[in-house]
């Protein structure tokens, strides 16, 4: 994929997911954040509760690991999505995932 970049907004403390896709293999992202802790889940972005209107989706975050098949900056196993979080507005991510054009 191009590369993704995401921003934390004023006033918040995480920015928008970035939906990874788990299905290609080899799985290879690369990611550099400017400040914060950067995290990933396993959980469904696209799944929501929907109840007469759109509900943004819970999801389970973690911090992203550093050990095999993972990396500081790289990611070897797959993941759905990718944040940052604990961070301050104007904190960048930076995301590409080989694979995908």
């Amino acid at each position: 994929m191009r590369e993704v970049i995401v921003t934390i907004p004023a006033a918040a403390t995480v920015s928008a997911a970035v939906p990874l896709d788990q299905y290609i293999a080899p799985f290879s992202v690369t990611y550099k954040a400017s400040a914060g802790t950067v995290q990933v889940t396993y959980d469904d972005p696209f799944t929501n509760s929907i109840t007469g209107s759109y509900v943004a989706p819970t999801l389970n975050w973690i911090s992203a690991p550093t050990d095999y098949p993972n990396g500081a900056g790289f990611l070897g196993q797959p993941f759905k999505a990718i944040r940052i979080s604990a961070g301050t507005a104007g904190d960048t991510l930076t995301v590409i995932q080989a694979g995908i054009k």
